[in-house]
């Protein structure tokens, strides 16, 4: 229990107890604590061992009980801020009505501070089978008077990522990019995620007649491609671009990633030209495919789609030759531990992370 002392008083709580259980006289008690015989009768009269409040009986405001009443109303009612209740006030009600007046008024009735509305709470992607895959076109900062665009692939079970950069953001674009992507990945897509941009639907293009409205024609060049590869193609809710936060998650970390980059030259460009930046972002993807991640169990994307690998559909070239080579591995060898993979160099033991502080602590001992 919290007890508010003055910073002045003689007893203390233990000492007022003690005052209130003693059988001695009032004298010998005043003797013994060196307090006075007022102090004495005074806390054996009480109960309690905690100093009284010294807030008047009688409020003296400025405010009368309808005035404060009305105050609290806008503010519980109508959510209104102090100035706006200030202001309400002395329009309306008593012009002579202070701001520090209205203010102790809030406080006083534990309303000095608004709620703050309930966030809610972000959704959580549903679980999906490998081949779930979420697209979308990130612009990037022009360069050389040149726009480029980002096309970014990511797998929602594995994480895997693939980027490519172009100078066009249309349909034709797009269905190279996908196309190039399938070559890739080393599963059957079975599930396609993406806006609603031009170059991925016509779900609200107005110049095609006979088409539904706000539906698809599926003349789209990409919806074709979905359509002769077995692929259903999703579209997120207009305006909605959270639906996607898969992929718009990653397009950040591309943002982060590039405006954490030192600007160079007298011009304090942070790249050179168009290679230049391409080469950062591929390395930068490159890099993340082997990082181990939280959401994977500590395994790298690249990781997760090895040990996944099954039949085939489509012939890739970087992603299936290195799960060949996993493959090739296990029929020669031991089949290796669930959580490494061949294709990343093995972590060196943990006590190699303490040797550092085992060598500072034996120049301290004296070696033992």
């Amino acid at each position: 229990m919290e007890l508010n002392l003055h910073a002045n008083a003689t007893t203390t709580p233990k000492t007022r107890a003690y005052i209130q259980r003693s059988k001695k006289s009032v004298a010998q008690l005043a003797a013994e604590l060196g307090v006075s015989e007022t102090t004495i009768y005074r806390w054996r009269g009480r109960t309690t061992v905690g100093d009284r409040s010294h807030r008047p009986n009688n409020l003296t405001t400025s405010l009368s009980a309808v005035e404060e009443r009305a105050v609290c109303e806008l503010r519980t009612s109508l959510q209104l801020p102090l100035d706006d209740i200030v202001e309400v006030m002395q329009r309306c009600i008593n012009a002579k009505l202070s701001r520090s007046a209205i203010h102790r008024c809030l406080q006083r009735n534990g309303i000095s501070r608004l709620a703050k509305p309930d966030k809610p709470k972000p959704g959580i992607f549903e679980t999906a089978s490998i081949g779930f895959i979420h697209i979308d076109v990130k612009y990037l900062p022009a360069l050389q008077r040149r726009t480029s665009y980002a096309f970014v692939a990511i797998d929602r079970a594995t994480r895997y990522v693939f980027v490519e950069i172009h100078s066009r953001r249309d349909g034709a674009t797009a269905t190279g990019f996908l196309k190039r992507f399938l070559a890739d990945f080393p599963h059957e897509v079975h599930t396609i995620l993406t806006d609603n941009g031009a170059e991925f639907t016509d779900r609200f293009a107005v110049d095609k007649k006979n088409k539904p409205v706000r539906k698809p024609s599926g003349d789209h060049p990409f919806d074709q491609l979905c359509k002769q590869r077995g692929i259903q193609h999703r579209l997120t809710k207009p305006y909605h671009p959270q639906t996607n936060g898969l992929v718009e998650r990653f397009n950040r970390r591309i943002a982060e990633a590039i405006g954490r980059e030192q600007k160079r030259g007298s011009a304090r460009r942070t790249f050179i030209d168009h290679a230049d930046r391409d080469a950062f972002i591929a390395k930068f993807v490159h890099d993340y495919n082997r990082t181990r991640l939280k959401c994977l169990g500590y395994l790298a994307p690249m990781q997760a789609l090895a040990n996944h690998t099954g039949p085939n559909t489509f012939a890739g070239t970087t992603a299936v030759s290195m799960a060949r080579r996993v493959r090739q591995t296990r029929m020669a060898s031991s089949p290796p531990h669930p959580t490494q993979s061949r294709h990343l160099p093995s972590p060196r033991p943990f006590h190699w992370l303490l040797r550092p502080i085992l060598l500072r602590r034996a120049q301290f001992t004296g070696g033992e």
